[in-house]
């Protein structure tokens, strides 16, 4: 059989093509409306965020405040894809992994040792540079870290994949570090040893000496005061729970816990002043916690302290609710676009067909029985609101 027998009216076919019987009617129904339940359940793989371009931002930020550019370091690149690989695979978004291990041993297991200073920046859900940028530039602990003039190195990795069911996303790993570089060893000077002959001495008898006293134990200066600031910002669809505590007696690590979460308290403008930043999504219950702050010195002498905050979440309109939705990282959007550019194309076509037929009959002068108006329009009507209205 002819093609133009199943699409166009002819006498082979009694002018009643099959394009405009019921059951393809039928037919056309089911597909509109398989294609429209089921693509956009299908995830496509969402964009990546090139690392390098999130290095050369990060480096910007920092030049044009007049502070040096950061060092790709390789070492602190693979720690980073270490850890951002270890958050996709065991679902978790923390400076602490569920083990409660920090970033620093992997850092160290790369060969990046021995060094003065380090820090992490972490971001997810996200589908571009400058929206990372600037969620980052408008959270003071991850500003904090791109602006700290002690870091000379960075190693940024950026992984996209599927977080839990049904949310693909991209995260990315932030590390800053510093090594440790001794100053080089004084050459010690030769001299020739002069000839001469030394006069007999005649020695007293040694009197035995008396064992040294033992050190008393030195007593650890640090001072957390209670005096701790707490503030909450909102960006990009995440809650932000800004700690800015001062801490007396040169602590060399300054941690923080709030919940489930813990992070590292970075130096902030002012001596003594520590900052840092806890993520939580927007469904996070508040209100009054207990946040622990502990700090350490060089000796290894610690303090730890807890303090009762009160986290006020601030009241938005429905501009500002609206502009917390949380980028999406999967295009299901441009799918949406697309399933309606394909029914557009489709009603159109259709439409086509329908004028073809009207044409075909108006010429052969024939009264055609069986074959009615109303489906051909339902279908159009069907095709048209999902076109226009969608989701």
């Amino acid at each position: 059989m002819k093609l133009n027998y199943y699409l166009f009216a002819s006498e082979q076919n009694s002018y009643k093509p099959w394009i405009l019987t019921t059951p393809a009617l039928v037919l056309f129904c089911f597909v509109i409306w398989a294609l429209r339940l089921l693509l956009p359940g299908i995830s496509i793989a969402a964009p990546g965020i090139d690392p390098q371009d999130l290095m050369t931002r990060i480096n910007a930020e920092r030049t044009q405040r007049f502070i040096p550019a950061l060092i790709t370091y390789s070492k602190l690149i693979t720690a980073a894809t270490g850890k951002a690989q270890d958050m996709m695979a065991r679902s978790y978004f923390a400076h602490v992994d569920p083990d409660g291990n920090y970033v620093w041993p992997r850092i160290e297991a790369t060969g990046y040792k021995p060094y003065l200073t380090l820090g992490e920046n972490l971001a997810m859900d996200f589908t571009s540079a400058s929206e990372m940028m600037a969620a980052w530039m408008n959270s003071p602990g991850h500003r904090a870290n791109i602006e700290n003039e002690k870091f000379v190195d960075q190693g940024v990795s950026t992984i996209s994949g599927t977080f839990e069911p049904n949310h693909n996303t991209i995260i990315a790993v932030s590390l800053f570090g510093a090594l440790y570089n001794p100053p080089p060893s004084p050459v010690a000077k030769t001299y020739p040893t002069p000839v001469y002959q030394t006069p007999k001495i005649i020695k007293p008898k040694p009197t035995p000496a008396l064992p040294p006293a033992p050190a008393p134990p030195e007593k650890s200066s640090l001072i957390i005061f209670p005096d701790i600031k707490v503030n909450t910002t909102v960006v990009s669809g995440k809650i932000l729970v800004n700690l800015d505590v001062v801490i007396g007696g040169n602590p060399s690590l300054v941690t923080s816990r709030l919940k489930t979460q813990s992070i590292t308290l970075v130096a902030g403008k002012q001596p003594g002043e520590f900052v840092g930043s806890f993520t939580f999504d927007q469904t996070e219950i508040l209100g009054s916690q207990t946040v622990s702050i502990e700090a350490r010195d060089k000796t290894g002498a610690k303090l730890a302290q807890d303090f009762r905050i009160r986290i006020d979440v601030p009241a938005l309109s429905g501009a500002a609710q609206d502009s917390l939705v949380p980028i999406p990282v999967t295009n299901e959007a441009a799918i949406i676009k697309v399933l309606r550019i394909i029914f557009g194309i489709f009603g159109a076509i259709y439409v086509i067909f329908l004028v073809i037929d009207a044409v075909i009959i108006h010429r052969a002068k024939i009264k055609r029985t069986g074959i009615h108006s109303w489906p051909h329009l339902l279908v159009l009507l069907l095709i048209a609101a999902i076109t226009l209205l969608g989701r």
